[in-house]
């Protein structure tokens, strides 16, 4: 694929049914995909376009007429300022409307059938964005939290207790700086961290790997223990998910 960055791709879900918000969408986030959900497709049509190569699935069964969501597909594809990769999901069964949609608009990302069950639509879609390279170069998901200020977190160390903020943070990781002047030993284990994500707890431990030093402060880099169980990690990833869909709100409303 020639892509001379390979950088992650976004990928937008525009009107997605409720299965698709509630379910599927959370599925995704957990394998590490960077998820937006958008109610408005004159807007989408202006954000995608900043992007490279995002990947867009459309719900072709609500707000627009038949025809009307094949001339809206059809202009996204073939625009000259886009690069989107697009993909429908539908209760439609028509197998007629599929073959139209593929062979003729040439969609690339797949006329999903959600009849099919919430299952065997999350596989074709993950296959599908695991062949687009969704992912580019990186494993996981991160999220900068320092211009958001909305992630915090307290711990004890040798008895006293210490405040921060997180800098980043992934489902495996973070990198933080302490509050007070204190700066850790690279291997030192630290544990029971409470963070504060949106006004949520999560703890985690684990130990630091590496240290650098930025006008704030040391910024520590911690990886999570491998114990670390999966509702943790669930609030982490809610976090993420939450974080980037209020930047997508902000540019749908700006």
């Amino acid at each position: 694929m020639d892509r001379n960055n390979f950088e992650a791709r976004k990928v937008f879900f525009l009107y997605p049914h409720s299965v698709i918000q509630k379910e599927l969408v959370q599925e995704l986030v957990a394998n590490e995909y960077e998820v937006y959900l958008v109610m408005d497709h004159k807007r989408l049509r202006e954000i995608i376009s900043e992007y490279d190569q995002p990947i867009v699935y459309i719900n072709i069964d609500d707000n627009l007429q038949n025809k009307e969501w094949e001339e809206y597909i059809n202009e996204m594809i073939s625009s000259d300022d886009n690069n989107a990769r697009v993909g429908v999901l539908t209760y439609n069964e028509d197998q007629r409307l599929a073959q139209h949609y593929l062979m003729d608009l040439m969609i690339s990302c797949g006329f999903i059938k959600l009849k099919l069950g919430l299952e065997q639509s999350k596989k074709i879609i993950l296959k599908t964005l695991e062949v687009n390279e969704a992912k580019g170069r990186r494993k996981y998901l991160r999220m900068n939290c320092w211009e958001h200020r909305n992630a915090d977190f307290n711990v004890k160390i040798q008895g006293s207790f210490f405040t921060g903020r997180i800098k980043d943070i992934s489902s495996v990781g973070m990198a933080f700086v302490f509050n007070e002047d204190l700066v850790l030993s690279i291997h030192s284990v630290v544990s029971d961290i409470q963070l504060k994500l949106r006004g949520k707890i999560a703890r985690v431990s684990g130990p630091v790997m590496g240290t650098r030093v930025i006008p704030e402060g040391t910024v520590h880099v911690l990886v999570f223990d491998k114990k670390t169980d999966l509702e943790t990690r669930g609030k982490i990833h809610a976090f993420i998910y939450e974080t980037l869909q209020d930047q997508i709100r902000q540019k749908l409303s700006g």
